[in-house]
């Protein structure tokens, strides 16, 4: 039966599995927010950290953009190393909002038992648009573009599953059926706590790149910032 007032546990776990990718992968997060149903019909809406109104949305997790527009490489004005170093972290960043595209989707997928493509039809088309506009905008080969949409679904997938990453998207979901929306650090206590104190350090990963689904279903971290209360 649909929910016809307070939020949307599905809701919550859409924007759990957001808030869990950008933390985990060491990305901080101003906040997240879940409106209630009654906030819907109402026509209340959100507005991002740029002020933009994002209209028909019953939930949103906040912070700067992983990856910035333009979405492809960068060009440089250095040597050609310093292109492809720049290229190296370009696509890093790249890879990691790919993940934070299928994070909502799987997440609710995983809550609901259900396909993640019945969960793209049901509420992800926008994170599956934002999703091609990254790929496109690198220009790979068709193969290579569903190549990797599919590691990012894969990774995605991992993430939401692992014992750890179940667990903080567990915590994050029920807060935000509690409260409605959380900062950057209540939703960072709780992902510590789900991985034993550990956090991911700002850029750590990228002497780690490319992440594998099997570490990250591990529940592995690439630096070790200590236990954190």
């Amino acid at each position: 039966m649909a929910r016809t007032k307070g939020r949307r546990r599905l809701t919550c776990h859409h924007e759990a599995g957001h808030a869990l990718t950008r933390w985990y992968f060491g990305h901080k997060t101003d906040r997240a927010l879940v409106l209630t149903v009654d906030e819907v019909r109402a026509g209340k809406t959100a507005r991002n950290r740029k002020g933009v109104v994002i209209s028909g949305c019953e939930g949103i997790v906040e912070g700067y953009d992983i990856h910035g527009y333009p979405y492809g490489p960068m060009l440089t004005t250095g040597s050609a190393e310093e292109q492809t170093h720049s290229n190296y972290l370009s696509a890093i960043n790249r890879d990691v909002e790919l993940i934070n595209c299928f994070a909502g989707i799987t997440a609710e997928a995983h809550y609901r038992h259900a396909s993640v493509n019945a969960c793209i039809l049901a509420g992800g088309i926008q994170d599956m648009i934002h999703a091609r506009c990254l790929v496109d905008a690198w220009d790979l080969p068709y193969e290579e573009q569903q190549a990797l949409l599919r590691l990012s679904e894969l990774r995605a997938i991992a993430l939401v599953q692992s014992k750890p990453g179940a667990a903080a998207i567990k915590a994050i979901a029920d807060a935000l059926m509690e409260r409605g929306r959380l900062t950057g650090e209540q939703i960072a206590r709780l992902c510590r706590k789900a991985y034993d104190g550990r956090e991911c350090a700002h850029s750590a990963w990228n002497a780690h790149w490319p992440a594998t689904p099997k570490q990250i279903r591990a529940g592995f971290i690439p630096e070790r910032l200590g236990q954190v209360a």
